[in-house]
C-alpha cells in the first residue's frame, strides 16, 4: 500500500460524535471505523496510481 492514512479510533469517535452520529452504538462505530479505514487505504492506493503520460477521455456518456 502507498501512502495511508492511519486515523486513531479515538480521533474517528471524536469526529463521529461532532458530526452528530451515536457513539453509545460501539458495535457499530466499529464497523463504520473498519469501513472507513478500508476507504482511507484504497483512495491512498489509487493516488499511487502513475496517469502521467495518459490522456484525459473526451467523450462524456451519461448513463440513461
Amino acid at each position: 500500500m502507498g501512502n495511508s492514512i492511519e486515523l486513531s479510533k479515538e480521533a474517528f469517535f471524536e469526529m463521529a460524535g461532532q458530526l452528530g452520529l451515536d457513539i453509545t452504538d460501539k458495535d457499530h462505530m466499529e464497523e463504520i471505523y473498519f469501513q472507513a479505514q478500508n476507504i482511507m487505504n484504497t483512495v491512498a492506493e489509487l493516488r499511487d496510481i502513475d496517469v502521467g503520460e495518459t490522456e484525459p477521455s473526451n467523450i462524456f456518456s451519461p448513463l440513461r
